[in-house]
């Protein structure tokens, strides 16, 4: 069982960006826990939760089906 810890505030946005000329399209999300910005911009949901869980210094094995 995991101890009840700190409230954490995660903020989960997703962007994106197209050039003035329509020609490309750039997107991602950005994960951001109690303020520190994790360093990927991914969609798959599964690197969002290992990151978050290796932040907080859990050993973390993530399998997405």
């Amino acid at each position: 069982m995991i101890k009840k810890k700190e409230k954490l505030k995660i903020e989960i946005e997703q962007w994106s960006h197209s050039c003035g000329d329509g020609c490309c399209l750039t997107y991602g999300t950005t994960t951001t826990v109690n303020g520190v910005e994790m360093p990927l911009d991914n969609e798959d949901t599964g690197t969002i939760v290992e990151m978050i869980l290796q932040h907080l210094g859990y050993e973390v094995e993530v399998n997405s089906y």
